[in-house]
């Protein structure tokens, strides 16, 4: 966890998560670490650990049991790596900058 990455705690939890999926470091169904260990991993409160792989859930890479946890046996094929996501973020990052410099001009 970086303090002063601009990403909340839990997306920045779910964006390492999906890096290690994604690197093979959890393959389809395995069990990712529980609530409680991700918070202690990453020193971080319980909530914090649940919204990362809630997020995970939602992007259909874990699904959740009972018993915990678990990489999604079927990866979506369409889902964005981390190259596309990053893509992504300089895009929307350079248009926020024009948008600031076309405010900054009329003032």
């Amino acid at each position: 966890m970086e303090a002063n990455d601009p990403r909340t705690g839990s997306v920045q939890i779910a964006d390492d998560l999906r890096s290690r999926i994604e690197a093979g470091e959890f393959a389809p169904g395995a069990k990712l670490p529980s609530i409680r260990e991700l918070a202690g991993e990453y020193n971080v409160a319980q909530m914090t650990a649940n919204g990362a792989l809630q997020r995970l859930r939602s992007e259909g890479l874990a699904v959740a049991s009972g018993r915990g946890h678990f990489v999604a046996e079927a990866l979506p094929v369409n889902a964005p790596t981390l190259a596309d996501r990053l893509q992504a973020v300089e895009t929307e990052v350079r248009e926020l900058r024009s948008r600031v410099a076309a405010l900054e001009s009329d003032q």
